[in-house]
């Protein structure tokens, strides 16, 4: 038994793939204490970089900064950054 995929079932599917990049592409701060950041990025559009951002724009609020101390890839668009929150040095 041989399956095909037709050429609009493969269209629909790169569609389905591209549409949830779309919805996943930002990245975003899943927790945040006095402590730790935690960002979640797709890995597709936005890498541990633009999670970084992210983490430091939550920090700046307290006059912090972020230190990344590890990445978790838990599959498509389900990638996490954990930060530690430190004292800004330059406050």
């Amino acid at each position: 038994m041989t399956f095909r995929i037709s050429r609009n079932s493969w269209h629909a599917a790169l569609s389905a793939l591209v549409v949830l990049s779309a919805c996943t592409s930002t990245p975003t701060v899943v927790r945040s204490t006095d402590t730790e950041v935690a960002v979640r990025y797709d890995g597709i559009v936005n890498g541990i970089d633009d999670a970084k951002q992210m983490a430091e724009k939550a920090c700046a609020a307290r006059s912090k900064t972020a230190r990344l101390r590890r990445v978790s890839d838990q599959g498509l668009g389900q990638h996490y950054g954990y930060f530690d929150v430190r004292l800004d040095d330059r406050a």
